[in-house]
């Protein structure tokens, strides 16, 4: 017996899933009903567009399937009221909890102000990702310098943030982007390689990564950045820098 969900996928016997010819999800067989278990939302337009988000169902659970996480029960969500607010950004919301993607938010995000899409501010707090409460912060003097290129660097009087956490010895008075990194000059990964530099040290930031590098240069005041055959490389009196990684000049 064959029960097609849709979007490639397909129960087999009531006992296994195929993904086309693959099967999967076997992790959740033992609590998966394969008897109501179904599709409930996808962000394909048509059946024959890719999937990269698909919420399924059955008559216990929400389960997701994503580009973002791998497949997984929505943790407390139920079947009978779970209500998917944007697709796209992965916003739902059931059992009274607000979810991004498979994570839990920790508020309101109905009451929350975005200030861009990484960072919001809800019940005086703010947060980074939808789920990381960012610490230590001064709300009055937060500022997201570049938020549509760099959305997720930002700093107030007392500390520099990357992805909500403080850039240990970055000094928020003089941490700058390096102007020629942001003057439109196209280079390879321009939309996510960065060099800044404060009155301390340069740093590599590479916005898909985890955490800034700290670059010790022995002259700061010569660092600067320059493109050169479409990638872009940043400079000292010591050596050249390409993503981060040093070269004897």
């Amino acid at each position: 017996m064959i029960k097609e969900l849709g979007h490639g996928y397909k129960i087999i016997d009531n006992k296994f899933v195929l993904y086309y010819e693959s099967e999967v999800f076997k992790k959740l067989y033992k609590t998966i009903d394969f008897d109501s278990f179904q599709i409930i939302a996808t962000n394909a337009e048509t059946e024959d567009d890719y999937a990269s988000t698909i919420y399924f169902a059955d008559k216990n659970h929400i389960y997701l399937q994503s580009a973002f996480c791998s497949f997984c029960i929505v943790e407390n969500a139920l079947p009978e009221d779970f209500k998917v607010l944007d697709i796209k950004k992965g916003y739902t919301f059931s059992n009274g909890n607000y979810y991004r993607h498979s994570d839990k938010m920790p508020f309101d995000y109905s009451k929350a102000k975005y200030l861009n899409d990484y960072y919001a501010i809800a019940d005086g707090k703010l947060y980074f990702g939808d789920t990381v409460l960012v610490e230590n912060v001064e709300l009055e003097s937060f500022t997201i310098p570049h938020s549509e290129l760099i959305g997720n660097l930002a700093k107030d009087k007392n500390h520099v943030f990357f992805k909500g956490k403080i850039i240990p010895d970055a000094n928020p008075e003089t941490f700058k982007i390096l102007e020629t990194c942001l003057d439109g000059t196209y280079y390879l990964e321009c939309d996510n390689a960065f060099y800044a530099k404060d009155n301390q040290y340069a740093y590599f930031i590479r916005t898909i990564s985890d955490e800034v590098k700290v670059i010790k240069t022995k002259s700061l005041n010569d660092f600067h950045f320059k493109v050169i055959e479409e990638r872009g490389y940043a400079f000292d009196k010591e050596y050249s820098y390409y993503m981060g990684k040093r070269t004897k000049l």
